[in-house]
């Protein structure tokens, strides 16, 4: 009885990251403008190039896993798009607290 059986251990030909797409690229003009600022006086956040204030301060809050496991994806995602590695689950929170805080008025 003999039964045609693939190898447990084979060579292959193509390294690994072949697999995995191109970056897209990054457009140098955006096609639309953003939308123009409401002019209700308000603190300007810090730049997102690191200039102004640093995320020194801690907030513990609980979020819902998926959220978490979301956040982490989008993170990751948008490291890899862009090519920026100051992109981190602390400043997308920052960024997203701001624009709540400012939607709102606060």
């Amino acid at each position: 009885m003999s039964t045609a059986r693939k190898p447990a251990i084979s060579r292959t030909t193509s390294h690994p990251a072949d697999a995995i797409p191109d970056r897209p690229r990054v457009l140098a003009h955006p096609t639309a403008p953003p939308a123009p600022a409401s002019s209700a006086p308000s603190q300007q956040p810090a730049t997102p190039d690191g200039g102004g204030e640093r995320l020194t301060e801690q907030h513990n809050v609980r979020i819902r896993p998926s959220t978490k496991t979301r956040l982490g994806k989008a993170v990751d995602k948008l490291r890899y798009e862009t090519g920026d590695r100051t992109i981190s689950i602390a400043s997308i929170t920052d960024r997203a607290l701001d624009a709540y805080l400012t939607q709102h008025g606060c």
